[in-house]
């Protein structure tokens, strides 16, 4: 088996064993909004024009148990929704999630993000959230799911950034050296990573940060084991993600937080170094405000 066939296996083992997200499953549509999901609001936004369509085709790729396809199902009525994954486990959830909540108008098929070609016709909104940064080709995978792209359309992507996750990094390697040959054991993994945390001193910089960022969630060991245990993944800056947005063949519109990436945020005190930002490329602006902050 090639490296990459066995690195999709392990990456679907994992999330066999442990289906992700492991939000709970209700019987009335989610709670809260996002506007991201909302096909109106993404186009306005990405645009500044309102749309005249709703009655669109909307990909979810790589849906895992479905927790955003139902957002899109309940926010885009008039939609129709595709959502696939690589796990089975995580599809069966999908589709039990969506059936429970009235979340009707989807389809789901078992298929990896490379495997894209196979669905028919093409998608004016394809959603992508934590699932390139998960694949031994984001690269390949962006460009199958780009190919589904209608003219005009939106894809909406979401990976993790390196200088956010040094901590949990330096966990993933300390877990790994103590699992030894149970690496892949997913269940070992989460077992011995708590106990590494219990185990740390309180002023343990991988323990406050843990404290302060993901404690909360990784209550689930569904979450703790996609954190820290995860076989396959890959860390972004703005350079790489770039090198990814440009291998897309899209143009790119701009982040969802436009506030975060505005330069006054972070040296609007001082002139002289605004100045001296002025002759910067958008990217290496960018790239400034992702190492300062």
């Amino acid at each position: 088996m090639e490296i990459s066939k066995e690195t999709s296996a392990a990456v679907q083992r994992l999330y066999d064993t442990y289906p992700f997200p492991p939000e709970p499953l209700l019987d009335e549509p989610p709670p809260g909004y996002n506007w991201r999901w909302n096909w109106v609001a993404a186009y306005s936004f990405c645009t500044g024009q309102k749309t005249l369509r709703q009655d669109i085709r909307i990909l979810d790729a790589g849906c895992g148990t479905g927790v955003g396809t139902e957002y899109l199902v309940h926010l885009n009525p008039q939609a129709s929704v595709v959502g696939i994954d690589l796990s089975g486990g995580a599809l069966d959830v999908a589709k039990e999630r969506c059936s429970r909540s009235g979340a009707n108008q989807v389809e789901f098929h078992h298929l990896s993000l490379y495997d894209a070609e196979q669905l028919e016709g093409e998608f004016d909104l394809i959603n992508c959230v934590g699932v390139l940064h998960h694949l031994p080709d984001p690269i390949r995978g962006i460009q199958s799911i780009a190919a589904k792209l209608a003219p005009g359309g939106l894809m909406h992507i979401f990976v993790y950034a390196e200088l956010g996750r040094w901590e949990i990094r330096l966990m993933q390697k300390a877990i790994a050296l103590l699992q030894g040959e149970k690496r892949g054991d997913y269940q070992d993994g989460v077992k011995v990573g708590r106990q590494i945390f219990n185990s740390l001193p309180e002023n343990n910089r991988l323990v406050k940060r843990e404290k302060e960022r993901w404690s909360l969630e990784n209550q689930r060991d569904a979450n703790f084991a996609d954190m820290y245990v995860h076989p396959q993944e890959i860390d972004y800056t703005i350079e790489t993600l770039f090198e990814l947005i440009d291998a897309s063949g899209l143009e790119f519109i701009g982040f969802s937080n436009p506030g975060y990436w505005q330069l006054e945020r972070v040296l609007g005190k001082n002139p002289e170094l605004m100045a001296r930002t002025e002759g910067l490329s958008d990217r290496d602006r960018y790239r400034l405000i992702e190492v300062l902050d």
